[in-house]
């Protein structure tokens, strides 16, 4: 019987074994060395544009002049599944904000308000909490065993050590002002949108060679919510080069996470428009969060681009439900602005809440489309800024 495997059976090289992976650049175009991070994903598209120009050249026979290269850039996409911890680093980089993980420690006795004069809202509270590096919108663990609280809240970061909050986020128990014992802690882990700016290389390892495209900055990520389909992420990159190398730079590669495929079945945790779901059973929801104006600086002497614009981020989120009553639309006639958010977690308990900060309702609409059909309703959700800044936040969900 005739044992081991044929060889020379690939017409070419195969996806399953062209391993991707990035860094996140020290200099603007310059990969790094060091340790690169495996991707995770169900397909990719980067390639180089060349820029090319045809003179009108006189000549004595019918044929074009010879093409001459003018400029280069790269673009494409990664597509994947979405999963815990592996798109951070890009979701970071389409926010221009680094993630925060932060503990008020035990001792600092929070006071928890479910009913603030002064803010008109519940409030989390200790003169000891240092919250002035915490983003404007905060997902926070709020656990105490002495007196069997552990839940959690959505809410703006007031600073001052001060967290407020819709009510109906607390515990039935919490029917009064409680202060916490010396054991409690607050936590936190999040991003909210900044000004950093963040640049990537991403190599393409194949046929013992390496594509490592450089200066590549995160123009738009797309997050797709979907009944019936698997919940998705599309991350769009624009870069100034690419080439083909002998050469790895790459001191380490860590392998790609495994962390669970969220689904949208048990681990949709649900929408939140302005502080309450909608009454029908929600069918999809879209997040978009693009770099809007952003663009290369390009010159002479180099190929690829000697610097970037990062624009500005513009944000958006479309919604589609049962129609069931008019809630939304009377908060789009009343111009109202708030919290609009959608949460989706792992089998592991490990998730994300994506909260646009301070949205405004566009163009709902509820069309009957035919017959024994139930109505859906759609409405576009726009980003705004808080003052003082702040459009868009991602909390981390961790199991309790």
């Amino acid at each position: 019987m005739a044992t081991g495997a044929t060889t020379g059976y690939a017409a070419g090289e195969q996806t399953n074994t062209s391993p991707i992976d990035y860094a996140q650049e020290v200099t603007y175009n310059i990969p790094p060395g060091g340790t690169y991070q495996r991707l995770r994903m169900t397909g990719e598209s980067l390639a180089p544009q060349d820029s090319t120009s045809t003179p009108d050249e006189i000549n004595d026979l019918p044929e074009v002049a010879e093409t001459v290269l003018t400029g280069r850039s790269t673009s494409g996409s990664i597509n994947g599944v979405l999963s815990y911890g592996t798109y951070d680093d890009f979701l970071a980089g389409i926010l221009g904000s680094d993630w925060v993980d932060a503990a008020v420690a035990a001792g600092s006795k929070p006071q928890i308000n479910p009913y603030s004069s002064l803010w008109g809202a519940a409030t989390i509270y200790s003169p000891s909490m240092n919250t002035a590096s915490w983003p404007n919108s905060v997902y926070a663990h709020i656990l105490d065993p002495d007196n069997n609280f552990d839940f959690w809240v959505m809410g703006y970061n007031k600073g001052s050590g001060t967290i407020v909050f819709d009510p109906s986020q607390l515990p039935a128990s919490i029917t009064g002002v409680v202060t916490c014992s010396g054991n409690a802690t607050i936590s936190i882990k999040s991003i909210a949108n900044g000004k950093i700016g963040k640049t990537y290389a991403i190599r393409k390892k194949m046929a013992a060679n390496w594509q490592v495209f450089s200066g590549l900055m995160v123009n738009q990520v797309q997050i797709q919510l979907q009944k019936g389909q698997v919940p998705t992420v599309q991350i769009d990159f624009i870069g100034s080069d690419m080439t083909v190398t002998t050469v790895d730079v790459s001191s380490a590669v860590n392998a790609a996470t495994s962390s669970p495929l969220m689904d949208v079945v048990g681990g949709f945790l649900g929408c939140s428009v302005f502080g309450k779901s909608p009454a029908g059973c929600i069918q999809s929801a879209t997040i978009t969060l693009a770099r809007d104006g952003s663009g290369q600086d390009t010159g002479m002497g180099h190929v690829g681009a000697c610097g970037i614009q990062f624009g500005a981020l513009k944000v958006s989120m479309d919604i589609e439900y049962f129609f069931k009553d008019y809630t939304e639309f009377l908060a789009w006639q009343a111009a109202k602005k708030g919290v609009v958010s959608v949460s989706i977690k792992g089998a592991d308990g490990y998730g994300y809440q994506f909260s646009v900060l301070n949205g405004r309702i566009f163009n709902p609409k509820n069309p009957v489309s035919g017959k024994n059909a139930t109505i859906v309703t759609t409405i576009s959700v726009t980003g705004n800024p808080l003052p003082g800044g702040g459009t868009f936040a991602i909390s981390r969900i961790t199991p309790s």
